[in-house]
């Protein structure tokens, strides 16, 4: 007859509790890496020439560079561009450090996107498109200060989440680590693509490359927006009334229009700035515009140099990025710095 004994129960319970331990650890790697690593994707190195998933960080690795990366938000500035295919993003930094965790990201992100081995898997954005990534063609190369990307895809509903993603990641370079928990706002399917803009680290506004048409001023509504700075002339686009739409968005709307360097006078960069500094006080996100960006660099540089406390190589940096093609912009805004901190000169 068989009896029952401390020992001889423990020893038959260690290969169910065995089993049991295996079970949640693949549960776990699915929940990290997703559904690719609950397939059999590898977790770690070295890789095998035949393993599908080779080049794959696990996700441990590449949260780690991302959180770094969310911290160092402030030392990033964004170029995107949406095309009707999808997006052209170039991201770069001054700091070196910071320059080469974004190369390495972006090469990751590429592999992980050609395998579908996704994160954030919690962001229905984020979920979707790395579900779609068959359906994507995503191209890195590395710039002088970082990286330039170009996604693109054929069918007009991943478009649409390309276009949200890169509108989320912007987020990301302007707010950090908050933005880092928050959802990705999704763009409506069938919407027109967002304005061409810039992102600049730590700063909520909004630089746009385009004249934004009524529907763009209601998309950047929605995602925060309150007021439109807008530096062209009116007569530069007649048939459109700026104001009206901006109004019919619940945006405020201030026009301080200048073509010129000759235009450009201390009371255009006096009274963007004040705009601005009331938005900072306030909490609210300005979008400014002219038609490419080049008349937003000039005003923005002296913002960001006399309100913000930047150093002057990092706002022409900024300002360079918004396509400041015209001479002697930069020795424009230097003279108006000096004139405003006489102990600098």
């Amino acid at each position: 007859m068989l009896r029952w004994s401390p020992t001889s129960r423990a020893s038959s319970a260690w290969p169910l509790l065995l089993a049991l331990l295996c079970l949640l650890m693949s549960c776990d790697n699915a929940r990290t890496n997703g559904p690719a690593a609950a397939a059999g994707a590898p977790t770690g190195t070295p890789r095998t020439e035949t393993d599908p998933y080779a080049g794959v960080n696990t996700i441990a690795e590449d949260r780690s560079v991302w959180q770094q990366l969310l911290s160092d938000h402030r030392a990033i500035v964004r170029v995107v561009t949406y095309t009707p295919t999808g997006v052209e993003a170039t991201t770069e930094s001054l700091d070196s450090t910071v320059r080469a965790r974004i190369v390495d990201h972006a090469r990751t992100m590429q592999e992980r996107m050609k395998a579908g081995v996704p994160v954030r898997i919690w962001d229905p954005v984020f979920s979707d498109l790395f579900g779609a990534h068959a359906s994507v063609k995503l191209e890195v190369s590395q710039t002088e200060l970082g990286v330039r990307i170009v996604e693109s895809s054929a069918d007009p509903d991943v478009v649409d989440l390309l276009w949200s993603h890169a509108a989320g990641v912007s987020d990301f370079v302007r707010d950090g680590h908050r933005a880092g928990r928050r959802s990705t706002h999704r763009i409506a399917a069938g919407s027109e693509p967002p304005p061409a803009e810039v992102a600049i680290g730590g700063s909520p506004h909004k630089i746009l490359l385009a004249q934004p048409t009524a529907s763009q001023l209601l998309w950047l509504r929605s995602t925060g927006a309150g007021e439109v700075l807008n530096l062209r002339k009116p007569d530069e686009h007649p048939e459109y009334d700026e104001s009206a739409a901006a109004e019919k968005a619940g945006l405020d709307y201030c026009s301080l229009p200048y073509k010129t360097l000759d235009e450009l006078t201390d009371e255009v960069f006096d009274t963007a700035r004040r705009h601005l500094r009331d938005a900072d006080k306030s909490g609210a996100t300005i979008v400014l515009h002219c038609r490419t960006g080049n008349r937003v660099a000039p005003v923005w540089a002296a913002y960001r140099v006399l309100d913000r406390g930047v150093s002057i190589d990092r706002a022409l940096f900024e300002a360079r990025s918004m396509r400041m093609a015209a001479p002697g912009t930069e020795e424009r805004i230097r003279s108006y710095i000096a004139l405003q901190r006489p102990a600098s000169r």
